[in-house]
């Protein structure tokens, strides 16, 4: 099924170019796009609670299966929409209003939540494997660990295909300009960070990430122990994805 596309606009014009931008990235994936539930919501303004909690630089999300911890301080007209009206969505890509200005930041962050999307669809040990650790990380400040955002493997495959996906629809050129007017003006040192990492892509090499994510986790055995006491609370274990991490597989290089 194709995904359902939301722009929560009271502008036509906006409205109109919004739609028609997220159906050029659609059409771009093609069959590549998982036959799931797929809700897509373009806001009209920047949600207040959700830039509070994941800072100030976030442009969208990516939620499965249920949305885990969206509902709560949610705004009302997506409660609504998401949760009340048929029919039942069981995947969310949800993009800021600031971040659908200009087409090709849409392009970019629209392609880069599709990407998680597809991983969770097609390689669920991998996503979840990459998930697990960017939450333990998270809960102990990755940042004050020397790890970025694009530390992770999911978080760097994401980016190479949303760069990729706006050349091709964008232009080269036009995708580097947006970049630098980016890296000029970052939100602060991780969003421009973040943002010469993407500068830097070579859309033109492959990522391969079921390899990265082996690698990855060959430099983590320092943290083996602390992963899986984190692994047992009772929150982490629940998490219904969680229960394809196998630490065990992933630490011997086995894969995930």
């Amino acid at each position: 099924m194709p995904p359902t596309v939301k722009v929560e606009s009271h502008d036509a014009p906006t409205k109109a170019w919004q739609k028609e931008a997220a159906k050029r990235v659609i059409d771009h994936f093609g069959n590549q796009l998982p036959n799931r539930s797929l809700l897509c919501f373009f806001d009209d303004q920047d949600w207040p609670d959700l830039k509070e909690a994941r800072g100030e630089a976030i442009r969208g999300f990516y939620k499965p299966e249920g949305y885990p911890g969206f509902r709560q301080g949610a705004p009302e007209y997506i409660i609504d929409f998401v949760f009340s009206a048929p029919p039942v969505f069981d995947n969310l890509i949800y993009l800021l209003r600031s971040t659908c200005e200009n087409e090709v930041g849409l392009t970019m962050t629209f392609a880069h939540e599709l990407q998680h999307f597809i991983q969770h669809s097609n390689m669920l040990p991998h996503w979840a494997a990459n998930s697990f650790i960017y939450d333990f990380f998270n809960s102990v400040s990755y940042a004050a660990l020397g790890l970025k955002t694009f530390s992770f493997p999911h978080e760097r495959e994401a980016r190479v295909v949303a760069k990729r996906t706006a050349e091709l629809l964008h232009g080269a050129e036009d995708v580097r300009q947006y970049i630098d007017t980016k890296i000029a003006d970052p939100v602060d040192a991780d969003d421009a960070a973040d943002w010469e990492f993407v500068q830097e892509i070579d859309t033109s090499v492959p990522y391969d990430l079921a390899g990265e994510t082996k690698l990855f986790f060959q430099q983590l055995k320092p943290y083996r122990p602390g992963l899986e006491e984190y692994l047992k609370i009772p929150e982490v274990k629940n998490n219904p994805d969680f229960k394809y991490v196998d630490l065990d597989a992933l630490f011997d290089g086995a894969g995930a």
